[in-house]
C-alpha cells in the first residue's frame, strides 16, 4: 500500500495518507487517497502527487 502525506480537510493539518487497493485497476496511478487518522478520502490527480518537487517562492510587493 502506498503511503504519502496530504492536507487533510477534516483534521485541518497534514496527516499520512493510504492509496487503498484500487477496484477499478488503476494501479499505482488510482485517484483514490485514504486519511489513516480521519478515514477521509481523497480524489487526487496522479501528477500532482508523483510529479517533480516544486519550489515554493516568496513574493513580496512593495
Amino acid at each position: 500500500m502506498t503511503e504519502t502525506t496530504f492536507q487533510c480537510p477534516t483534521c485541518r493539518r497534514l496527516q499520512l495518507f493510504e492509496q487503498p487497493v484500487c477496484p477499478d485497476g488503476h494501479g499505482a496511478d488510482c485517484p483514490d487517497w485514504m486519511c489513516v487518522v480521519c478515514g477521509t478520502a481523497l480524489f487526487v490527480d496522479p501528477a500532482f502527487v508523483l510529479g517533480p518537487d516544486v519550489e515554493i517562492v516568496t513574493a513580496h510587493v512593495a
